[in-house]
């Protein structure tokens, strides 16, 4: 007997048509979006490694004030005669900035040299008197206390002339210190004194006739912090810039540390040399000093917003190919800005500075600006 074979075919209803396609066109839709969203491409910008110099730096604040000032008072009561500086005049030690009335000095000038000749021309009669009765004692034709007398008189008139030589030399003392000059190199600051006006030496310290400020150089102290003072020494190269002066770099030094620590802030007052050679920079200005803690020269440097933390330590991503790379690098110094890469970046690389954040090793990156790859 033989068994019949039958196929049966069933007719599909329209709505489960519908369904399968339905249903199967959003598989594979949501497939192909999946792999989309599963590589993203990140917009990043990049610059290139680059090599030069870099320099770490301290960074703190202070104000400006004069290297030497002097303020130029009178030695001797008089009436100014002549004033021959004014604020801002330059100059020089030596130069003269005062000069004080003369004709009462003059007098006692020539009246100390006439004494002075007086008791010279005594001493001579003294001494002539004395060595001949000195001689007469010899042959015992005078007395003793004669012999005494005469050299008592001699000693006197010996005494006087020291005395008028003294007083000589006071009296053109004071004739010099009618002119009154200046001691140090610099510019005349502030001036207190006119023509006709009556001057004296100070009794306390107080308003004095100039003041004269050496420009050449200035200085200002900073405070380091006892965590880092240890980095600073004297000699130690500085940058200082002023508000007044943007763009320009005024080179000083380290010249002095205190050597004890201010117990209310904790930290060092250290000196700062300012070079100032044109007189640029004026005294009380507001100064920001740059201590250089180290400096490299010709090295790979790269901004350090290109660094990142990773599982084991600081990387750089780099862009190849539009794939962002991790590499593990080691830094040297950096200015605050820019950061030395001892290892792991080379010169020429390019290296990603925004869209670095989260970014992971391998993932898909568009430059910012670009278009994205198909």
């Amino acid at each position: 007997m033989k068994l019949n074979k039958q196929i049966w075919i069933i007719p599909l209803s329209p709505l489960l048509v519908v369904f399968l396609v339905f249903f199967g066109g959003c598989k594979n839709t949501d497939s192909k979006n999946a792999r989309q969203v599963s590589q993203p491409e990140t917009q990043v910008t990049v610059t290139s490694a680059q090599k030069g110099d870099i320099a770490e730096i301290l960074s703190l604040t202070g104000t400006l004030i004069a290297f030497q000032e002097v303020r130029v008072t009178s030695r001797i009561p008089g009436k100014v005669q002549r004033v021959l500086v004014d604020v801002g005049s330059r100059v020089k030690p030596g130069d003269t900035l005062i000069q004080l009335e003369q004709r009462e000095l003059v007098l006692a000038v020539d009246q100390a040299e006439a004494g002075l000749a007086n008791a010279k021309a005594n001493l001579e009669i003294c001494k002539t008197t004395f060595n001949r009765l000195d001689n007469l004692l010899k042959d015992k034709a005078i007395s003793k206390m004669k012999y005494d007398n005469a050299k008592a008189r001699l000693d006197i008139a010996r005494a006087q002339v020291w005395q008028d030589r003294a007083a000589v030399a006071s009296a053109k003392e004071q004739l010099e210190n009618a002119t009154i000059t200046c001691p140090i190199d610099g510019i005349v600051a502030k001036k207190n004194v006119e023509v006709g006006e009556v001057v004296s030496p100070p009794i306390m310290p107080g308003k004095a006739l100039l003041d004269v400020v050496d420009m050449r150089h200035l200085k200002t102290t900073v405070n380091v912090s006892e965590n880092r003072v240890k980095e600073v020494y004297i000699g130690q190269e500085t940058i200082i810039t002023a508000d007044g002066f943007r763009g320009e770099f005024f080179p000083g030094k380290v010249s002095k540390i205190s050597p004890v620590v201010d117990p209310r802030s904790r930290t060092f007052e250290v000196e700062v040399l300012i070079s100032n050679p044109e007189s640029k920079l004026k005294p009380g200005m507001f100064a920001r000093v740059q201590i250089v803690l180290a400096k490299r020269t010709y090295v790979v440097k790269v901004s350090l917003d290109a660094v990142t933390e990773g599982e084991k330590g600081r990387v750089i991503f780099l862009a190849a190919n539009g794939v962002a790379r991790a590499c593990d690098v080691k830094l040297g110094i950096s200015d605050g800005v820019e950061v030395e890469v001892i290892s792991g970046v080379t010169e020429g690389d390019k290296v990603i500075v925004q869209g670095n954040v989260g970014l992971k090793d391998g993932a898909r990156i568009i430059l910012k600006g670009s278009e994205k790859t198909k």
